[in-house]
């Protein structure tokens, strides 16, 4: 039996019972860094108690110069919550996170590059711009606020914008902006011009790519650079026309100078096509003669067209038929013996 005592004894004084602290983790403290800059991420320890050596894993690992250190260097591009887990040797595992934010002086914006119309104002900048940095625009002669977020830019040629922030313990960040001028297309509605009444004036606009003439329902042919112009009185036309982007117009106008007159205008060409330009046989001055009568034959001698008192509304059809592109011929009869005149008129389709 006391054998047996001693021989407990010898084991239990072999035995060494050990007793280790609980196993401890830090990220460290949440940071904000420059724009490009670096830091040194983790505690000071980031591991302690448990039994070491310590195993450290950091997540993500993007921007660490290590993900398997205590300490790694951190330079992410954008805020960052990095986790780092710690395994010691017993196989005790725990785990810290820590907040890795980048100035907002990053966040500046010149805003996106744009076009306008020489003389006109264009916003630049951006209204997200963080608060709290201080602005400087250059060049700022054609700023209204060369220092807002947000200034109103009039220049008068093409020019690029420089934005400048700076804040407290980070160096300067630039963005650029540029504002492209259009310059006003030299848009020429031509000379003034002095016509008899009943005729056409012919106007040709130049300097440009679309056109649009305005002023009435004594033009044709509105929408393209050379349009015929039917005043019937001393009327002027304004011109509009942009370039080729039609993106910016410039303006004009011209006069045309109606001389009083009785004389028939007789135009021998038109083009019923339905396309609002020439669709009827103009004859300038006819509403003056109500008592007229025209009579149009085919080159077979047979008659297509026949009005009393015509007012320019022969449309190309016999008797509500269409008739085929070609020349055909007239007598008109202005009555009271006032004069008959004789001719050719042709169909264009």
């Amino acid at each position: 039996m006391q054998v047996k005592k001693y021989i407990l004894f010898l084991l239990f004084a072999a035995v060494t019972i050990h007793s280790y602290a609980q196993l401890t983790v830090s990220a460290g403290n949440d940071k904000t860094i420059c724009p490009g800059a670096n830091t040194i991420i983790g505690g000071s320890p980031t591991a302690g108690g448990g039994l070491p050596p310590y195993t450290y894993t950091w997540t993500p690992t993007t921007g660490l110069s290590a993900s398997n250190v205590a300490n790694p260097t951190a330079s992410p591009s954008v805020n960052t919550t990095y986790t780092v887990t710690v395994k010691d040797d017993t196989g005790a595992v725990r785990a810290d996170a820590m907040i890795l934010t980048i100035n907002v002086i990053a966040n500046i914006n010149a805003g996106r590059d744009t076009s306008i119309c020489e003389g006109i104002s264009a916003s630049i900048g951006s209204s997200s711009n963080p608060s709290g940095i201080a602005y400087s625009w250059s060049p700022g002669t054609t700023l209204d606020d060369s220092t807002s977020t947000t200034p109103v830019s009039s220049p008068t040629v093409t020019t690029t914008y420089t934005l400048t922030a700076t804040v407290a313990g980070c160096p300067p960040r630039t963005d650029n902006v540029k504002v492209i001028v259009i310059p006003t297309p030299p848009i020429n509605a031509g000379m003034d011009t002095t016509i008899m009444e009943g005729a056409v004036a012919h106007l040709h606009a130049s300097g440009g790519f679309f056109y649009a003439w305005g002023d009435g329902p004594t033009l044709t042919y509105i929408y393209n650079e050379n349009a015929d112009a039917e005043p019937t009185e001393t009327t002027t036309y304004h011109l509009y026309g942009t370039d080729a982007t039609n993106e910016c117009p410039g303006y004009d106008d011209i006069t045309v100078f109606v001389t009083a007159s009785d004389q028939v205008v007789i135009y021998n060409t038109f083009t019923p096509n339905f396309d609002g330009n020439n669709d009827t046989w103009y004859i300038g001055n006819i509403y003056k003669y109500p008592d007229n009568t025209v009579e149009v034959y085919n080159r077979y001698g047979k008659q297509v067209y026949k009005a009393k008192s015509y007012l320019n509304n022969w449309d190309g059809k016999a008797y509500g038929e269409e008739l085929p592109s070609g020349t055909y011929f007239y007598i008109l009869d202005l009555g009271h013996g006032l004069g008959t005149f004789h001719g050719t008129v042709t169909i264009i389709k």
